[in-house]
């Protein structure tokens, strides 16, 4: 049985990853910042763990190292996201702005290398970090400054990752959700949230090492950077 852990469990397209990833038969260790107040994820059935995470705090982090001891991961998924409320060039809240580098850009990096060792450890060890193509280059726009921003950060974050792992055969990836029903999402958003998990949980799934540094949509296909 694969071991998948996914930061921010308890909503939106973790939630749904979890309970798929469940209903496949996978080992899930969940997480998220307050587990008595995610209900949803409790409930689900399944070989599922649910654990205190905060991925911006390094003692979190380490905490939760020490309480899985020497379990085997196959896959961690980077989940957690953050969109400030306030970040448009003229209306910019700043200190939102950095707490955007903060989860969306350096936690994935904290997470993946606090875990490296529990990755190595498993013969098919992946690493997908969940970006958005409002992070590319290619698809700058004037709105969401702190959001865009800091998912492209995270981008070249994990790209650099991906070539320093790859001798260790560690893959790391980025991945696109799509435009998603979530609260960071909306109503208006083109998939539901099961869609995407669905897509998301089949491309990582079938990554190797040949696709390390990548960054793919929920169908697998590649993303501009």
């Amino acid at each position: 049985m694969q071991t998948y852990l996914i930061t921010g469990a308890n909503r939106g397209i973790g939630l749904e990853m979890t309970r798929q990833a469940l209903e496949l038969g996978l080992r899930v260790i969940a997480t998220c910042r307050d587990p008595s107040s995610a209900t949803e994820l409790a409930a689900l059935d399944g070989a599922l763990e649910v654990h205190a995470l905060d991925v911006t705090d390094d003692a979190s982090t380490q905490a939760l190292v020490k309480k899985l001891g020497t379990v085997k991961l196959d896959v961690l998924i980077n989940n957690a996201g953050y969109m400030a409320s306030q970040q448009a060039i003229d209306d910019m809240d700043y200190e939102q702005w950095v707490t955007s580098f903060d989860v969306n850009a350096i936690a994935p990096w904290r997470v993946s290398v606090a875990f490296a060792h529990r990755l190595q450890a498993s013969s098919s060890a992946r690493i997908a970090t969940i970006s958005s193509q409002m992070g590319s280059m290619e698809r700058a726009g004037s709105d969401r400054v702190a959001y865009r921003s800091s998912k492209a950060a995270a981008n070249m974050a994990m790209r650099t990752l991906a070539l320093e792992w790859e001798p260790r055969g560690i893959t790391v990836c980025m991945l696109h959700p799509g435009w998603v029903k979530t609260d960071m999402g909306g109503s208006n958003a083109a998939l539901d949230p099961s869609e995407s998990a669905a897509g998301l949980l089949d491309v990582i799934d079938g990554l190797t090492l040949k696709d390390t540094g990548r960054f793919l949509d929920h169908a697998g296909k590649s993303m501009p950077w």
